[in-house]
C-alpha cells in the first residue's frame, strides 16, 4: 500500500501525524493513505491565482525501510522537487478543468 505525505503550501510544512499540526521534517510528518491524503488536500479553499493549499506526495519510506546516508541526505531535495511537480500538476489540472467548464 502506498503511503503519502501531505505538504501545505499554505504553512510551508508537512502535515503532522493524525492530521494534527505541521512539521518541516519529513521524518516526523504524518503518513497517510492515498484516500486520506486526498481528503486532506481538499479541506482548504484554493484561492484564485495562488498555488493549491496542499499537495500529496509519495513518502520516501513508502516502499523502503532502510537508506544509506547519502540517500538520506538527498531526500529533502527530492521531496522539494516532488512538491514543485505536484503543485504544477495541480495547477495545470485546475486550469484544464476551468477551460473545459468555460467551453461548456
Amino acid at each position: 500500500m502506498s503511503v503519502y505525505l501531505v505538504w501545505s503550501n499554505h504553512h510551508h510544512a508537512y502535515w503532522g501525524p493524525n492530521k494534527s499540526g505541521y512539521t518541516t521534517n519529513w521524518l516526523t510528518a504524518g503518513r497517510y493513505s492515498q484516500d486520506d491524503a486526498a481528503e486532506c488536500c481538499s479541506r482548504r479553499t484554493w484561492e484564485p491565482r495562488k498555488p493549491p493549499p496542499e499537495v500529496m506526495i509519495l513518502a520516501p519510506d513508502a516502499e523502503r525501510d532502510t537508506f544509506h546516508i547519502a540517500e538520506l541526505c538527498a531526500i529533502p531535495g527530492q521531496l522539494q522537487e516532488a512538491i514543485r511537480k505536484a503543485t504544477r500538476t495541480a495547477i495545470r489540472e485546475r486550469n484544464t478543468r476551468q477551460a473545459v467548464a468555460a467551453d461548456a
